[in-house]
């Protein structure tokens, strides 16, 4: 019983199924129909977390006229802790992130429409602009991240990040276990934050493990930087973890002990070694569709305009917008990327 209510708890969660539900145009339809049909307890799961979030959809008018800025910031700190809570709370958080996500879909919506009378404060919708991805499948999943990494996220994992990964650093809160193959990138470093530690990359390859009372970064290559989470990550000394180390929490005197591991700890197969997705002389509708779904990031363009566009391709090898440059430069296009997702427009081809 516990595990259908995770699985709906974290349908609640994803912004993808948000969308889905609420936005008839929605771009993600297709990736949620062919989860429906690919096993029949979906189909129950879906429609549970339908009905609550069409539930919540008509206390949302109330919501958003009575909660403040400062209220929702707080209510958002508590959701990302709350998930770690005991049950019977753990429906209301993830309840209360819906309704958060409702007004975060709801707006996103009016912008991509065009009704100006309707668009939203820009500074505030990046603050919210955050992708939730979970893993409710038996097997690892291969996830792309914008900047051009790879997670292999375990079952029951989960992982949240900002939409495009567009700061001055790329930052990933996880829950559960996952292998990460960060793309080298000097200029933004990577961190990834669980309940209790903080680890810091470049660009390497490592497994983190964040389960209850259970927290580990075991590194394969490259090295990583380990702290606790408050400790000044520029001034207070991390534990350097090295290929074939492993780190641990120890939950009772929050300490960091470094030391070597013994036993498997790595996929079969690391995600740089999978093999990535190609296209040749494919329609550019059937590439920019693949291309939302390994992101999953919104793509809005014009399906006629581009009706006679053909395109030779590998994607997951760069980062999206590297991809992306490559694309329309094929096509004679361009493309915008915005907290919104990304559009691609263009004269089309002869």
């Amino acid at each position: 019983m516990h595990e259908h209510q995770d699985k709906i708890d974290a349908l609640l969660l994803d912004n993808r199924f948000i969308d889905w539900v609420l936005n008839p145009q929605s771009p993600y339809a297709g990736y949620w129909m062919e989860w429906i049909a690919a096993h029949p307890e979906h189909a129950a799961i879906a429609e549970e977390a339908k009905a609550l979030l069409l539930e919540m959809r008509r206390e949302e008018d109330v919501a958003q006229a009575t909660v403040s800025d400062e209220q929702v910031a707080q209510m958002l700190e508590h959701i990302r802790t709350g998930i770690a809570r005991p049950r019977p709370l753990r429906r209301f958080w993830a309840a209360a992130a819906a309704v958060l996500a409702l007004a975060t879909i709801t707006t996103i919506f009016f912008q991509l429409t065009g009704d100006r009378r309707m668009q939203p404060d820009v500074k505030k919708a990046k603050q919210t602009a955050e992708v939730v991805r979970y893993n409710g499948n038996q097997e690892n999943e291969l996830l792309f991240l914008p900047d051009g990494s790879k997670v292999s996220l375990s079952k029951g994992a989960r992982i949240s990040y900002n939409l495009l990964m567009d700061g001055n650093k790329r930052e990933i809160t996880l829950s559960g276990d996952a292998f990460f193959d960060v793309a080298k990138d000097p200029q933004k470093p990577f961190y990834i934050y669980t309940e209790n530690v903080v680890v810091k990359v470049l660009g390497t390859s490592f497994r983190v493990t964040a389960t209850e009372g259970n927290e580990t970064v075991a590194v394969k290559t490259g090295k990583v930087s380990v702290y606790l989470k408050g400790q000044d990550l520029e001034q207070s000394g991390a534990k350097i973890v090295l290929p074939q180390q492993i780190c641990r929490h120890v939950q009772g005197t929050r300490e960091l002990i470094t030391e070597v591991y013994n036993g498997k700890h790595f996929p079969d197969k690391d995600p740089e070694a999978l093999q990535n997705i190609s296209f040749e002389d494919a329609p550019l509708a059937t590439v920019l569709k693949t291309l939302e779904k390994m992101y999953a990031v919104p793509v809005r363009f014009n399906p006629e305009t581009f009706n006679n566009c053909y395109i030779t391709i590998s994607l997951g090898n760069e980062s999206l917008e590297e991809i992306l440059k490559v694309i329309t430069r094929t096509v004679d296009a361009s493309y915008s990327m915005s907290t919104y997702g990304i559009i691609v427009e263009g004269k089309g081809c002869k």
